[in-house]
């Protein structure tokens, strides 16, 4: 077996170039929400963003159905506001966002970007874009800022309390903090949207979409969704044809596909399903490749073969590929599958999920799968705790749940819902010289209540 090569780096000292309150990772609506709502609490609050935007998946990587505001269920009710509310009104009074009751809500990435910014400078939060976290700073067990790199080079920024809002919890990894992450991972996928397609159908792309489903929890089926799951029902495929062409190889696996967007014949295409790891680097370099490759080779066959497409082109793929699912902070508690279902209630609910337990299937497996839509759940603040470190709390995708519970929290309006919780309490405890850990969580229900956030 061939040893590893290593090198051992110089001890050097770094510039301090802040000192704050909070310190959020990740500018995705995790990090958004945790952000402005640090700020709003009252914190000084600095948010760093490894890419060019802030928005994440909503706007880098052109997931642009925002996903989890609104319950599937009958009566179809709203269940995620405070920041994220903020952002899809400011959006809507520029034309960016549908905000309305449908299951998802179709927005223009550009627009999103700029109402982030708009936010964030109104808010008074410190910004760095095309920052890398490249370590954390702990002390005797507790979070004390983290090392990050840039066009200036190796910095420090020093915290009372920092806010993981990075998707795949890479604060958590290198803080030690502890983390599960499944064997077989969710597959990653590329949005892209395309020009010149020509509606078909009688249904106006425009018309608020809900899905006949509910009261009652239940398993949704593949009839239905295929039917109601596309929020553009003005853009028709066979799927059982695009099914047959994978078959016998001139497709590459695919999910969906699920079309969305906000102009007529520019639609949003979500369908290129790769795997791999996001926490390799190597995994994630290949996943971007096969997945721009899949992208073209599908646009091709639509053009060949699917009506409304002939004159169709890609107008855009994502900055970055889409994740899905990678790791899962080790919490305090750790919300399950079976929580959702039988709609456990929680004393310190932080925030409500809504959208369906929705784990994408395995390799070899295309088009659409079944999903369980629960009644619209709470989600303790517990499971923002890591288990074994302190002065560290996480939003988004990584916070502490079971592979099942992640199909559902993982989505953009939930991930801006758990991120802005852990904001205000970061905010809370730094203010009060305290860890996240020994913190009330009724004066947290309080603040983000007075944040106009819903907790139940």
């Amino acid at each position: 077996m061939e040893l590893m090569k290593m090198y051992t780096e110089k001890e050097r000292q770094i510039e301090v170039i802040n000192d704050v309150d909070v310190l959020v990772v990740g500018g995705g609506p995790a990090g958004v929400g945790a952000a402005i709502g640090a700020a709003k609490a009252g914190a000084s609050t600095m948010l760093v963003e490894a890419m060019g935007s802030f928005g994440g998946m909503w706007t880098n990587g052109l997931v642009i159905t925002l996903a989890g505001f609104n319950s599937w269920l009958r009566p179809y009710r709203r269940c995620v506001d405070g920041v994220m509310g903020e952002w899809i009104a400011m959006a809507e009074k520029r034309g960016g966002v549908e905000n309305n009751r449908s299951w998802v809500l179709s927005s223009d990435p550009e627009i999103m970007k700029l109402t982030a910014d708009e936010l964030l400078l109104k808010y008074q939060v410190r910004c760095l874009l095309h920052t890398w976290m490249a370590d954390v700073i702990v002390e005797e067990n507790k979070v004390k800022g983290a090392i990050v790199e840039n066009v200036d080079g190796r910095k420090a920024i020093m915290a009372k309390i920092v806010v993981d809002c990075t998707g795949n919890g890479d604060v958590v990894a290198r803080a030690g903090a502890g983390f599960n992450i499944s064997p077989e991972l969710q597959p990653m996928t590329l949005p892209f949207f395309l020009a010149e397609v020509n509606p078909q159908g009688s249904v106006d792309y425009e018309d608020e979409l809900t899905i006949p489903f509910g009261p009652d929890p239940g398993f949704l089926g593949k009839q239905l969704l295929t039917e109601y799951t596309s929020r553009r029902r003005d853009v028709g495929i066979d799927r059982e044809m695009l099914s047959h062409a994978c078959e016998v190889g001139e497709l590459p696996f695919f999910g969906g596909p699920w079309f969305g967007g906000l102009r007529k014949n520019y639609p949003w295409v979500n369908t290129t399903r790769v795997y791999g790891s996001a926490v390799n680097a190597n995994e994630l370099t290949a996943a971007e490749m096969e997945a721009r490759s899949d992208a073209h080779r599908i646009v091709n066959y639509y053009k060949k073969h699917c009506k409304g497409f002939e004159n169709s082109w890609i107008m855009n793929t994502s900055a970055t590929i889409g994740i899905r699912e990678t790791r899962r902070l080790d919490g305090v508690y750790t919300m399950t599958k079976d929580d959702i279902v039988s709609n456990r209630k929680f004393e310190d609910s932080i925030a409500l999920g809504v959208w369906p337990i929705d784990v994408h299937p395995p390799k070899n497996q295309n088009g659409m799968h079944d999903m369980y839509v629960p009644l619209p759940f709470q989600i303790p603040y517990r499971s923002l705790l890591p288990a074994k470190i302190d002065n560290l709390l996480v939003g988004g995708r990584c916070i502490s749940v079971d592979r099942e519970a992640l199909g559902t929290v993982r989505v953009g309006a939930t991930c801006g819902a758990t991120g802005h919780a852990a904001g205000v309490a970061a905010a809370l405890a730094a203010q009060a010289g305290s860890t996240p850990r020994n913190l009330s969580y009724k004066e947290v229900q309080k603040e983000i209540l007075n944040q106009k956030a819903i907790i139940e």
